[in-house]
């Protein structure tokens, strides 16, 4: 039986960092075929991407990747546990053994034990009691956790960023009743959220603002060609769509949107008179509930009009971006009921809802980089490497 390992990636940018993740659980798992699954031009976190889908799916392939999935829009732009399950069960889909992921805690029992306590009724109790204390989510989840544990290393790093994703991660292929074999990844070098340089490895938050600021990260990436997204810009533009969107939408409109609750509707319109770009437009508007993160995604979901009534849903499909000669070989290979589920062209499936948001969403994309032709790229797809 042949080893076929899974990654989950971001690639914003694709930076020395996830080159050494994939350098190293490659020479863990040892795989005959290597999958990878990522956001496109949005992040989970709701940021522009600094990359186009299309570039890093070839990027991919020259990284060691054989086959590259694409976990759409809707499936994407999502809190963790979404997030994680759209990911998890495209690899899975797709026939994987193994599935390696960044952590900050190389503990795989600790992992599970997090993963287990987010279901117990207690955790939530105090969840809920300390959230309604006005307290953040992030140190309401830790202060819940310490009722539950007193292992230092569990109540640390509960709340770390690759931490909170290997748990939903875990929870994923508890869901979907997989025995997948995990292998962990250590962080290195640097936290996730680091702003400051740290040699050759760097977080991509790191390098993501010395983009900003016009400066050169080639110090940072490994060699590879492409045209970077000018952050500035975009956001600058995103604003103004904004500006726009809500200045012509009611509030029965944005009341029924993706995310929307607890009279946030009225948050945006009343800050959006105060704030004259998008940062500021984001600060003006987070709260104890609603944090920087939440509050990106909502305004792509405002843009893209995606209604609330997929709150609660899974997003994901069985697409291909990019490939190898070795992942070409294995797709042949795959159970005809997994092939016969599979996009190569999406001009069969305009009426999907994931294809449909995933065009919006390029388009969107297009409109912040200059580039208003990209979406013409989705129908191109899958590009097939050496």
């Amino acid at each position: 039986m042949k080893t076929i390992l899974g990654l989950i990636l971001e690639l914003n940018p694709f930076h020395n960092g996830h080159k050494y993740f994939i350098e190293e659980a490659k020479r863990k798992v040892n795989p005959d075929i290597t999958i990878a699954i990522f956001s496109t031009n949005f992040s989970m976190r709701g940021d522009i991407m600094v990359l186009n889908k299309f570039d890093k799916a070839k990027i991919a392939l020259e990284m060691g990747i054989d086959l590259v999935l694409e976990l759409p829009f809707l499936g994407a732009v999502a809190s963790a546990d979404y997030f994680a399950y759209n990911s998890v069960k495209s690899l899975c889909d797709f026939g994987i053994t193994d599935l390696a992921f960044g952590v900050e805690l190389n503990d795989l029992d600790k992992l599970q034990q997090m993963k287990d306590f987010l279901t117990t009724e207690v955790y939530h109790e105090q969840l809920k009691h300390h959230l309604d204390l006005g307290i953040s989510f992030s140190t309401s989840a830790y202060k819940a956790i310490s009722t539950l544990t007193t292992d230092e290393d569990i109540i640390e790093g509960f709340t770390l960023p690759n931490n909170t994703l290997a748990i939903q991660y875990l929870a994923a292929l508890e869901k979907i009743n997989s025995n997948i074999r995990v292998t962990l990844v250590q962080r290195i070098e640097n936290d996730y959220y680091s702003k400051e340089i740290t040699g050759s490895i760097s977080s991509a938050t790191s390098l993501r603002l010395l983009l900003q600021k016009e400066q050169d990260i080639s110090a940072y990436i490994p060699p590879y060609q492409a045209s970077f997204t000018n952050l500035t810009k975009g956001y600058d533009i995103l604003y103004q769509v904004l500006a726009y969107k809500l200045s012509i939408e009611n509030l029965d409109f944005l009341r029924n949107i993706l995310g929307v609750t607890e009279g946030i509707e009225n948050r945006l319109v009343s800050m959006l008179i105060k704030t004259d770009d998008y940062d500021s437009f984001v600060r003006a508007i987070q709260t104890k509930r609603y944090p920087p993160n939440r509050i990106k995604r909502l305004l792509l979901h405002i843009l893209l009009e995606t209604p609330k009534e997929f709150s609660n849903q899974y997003f994901h499909y069985l697409r291909i971006l990019a490939m190898n000669s070795q992942g070409k070989q294995y797709l042949a290979k795959l159970p005809k009921i997994i092939k016969d589920q599979i996009i190569t062209n999406i001009k069969y499936h305009l009426d999907d809802i994931n294809i449909s948001y995933e065009l919006k969403a390029t388009k969107l994309f297009g409109l912040l980089t200059n580039n208003l032709n990209l979406y013409l790229e989705e129908f191109k797809t899958p590009f097939i490497g050496e």
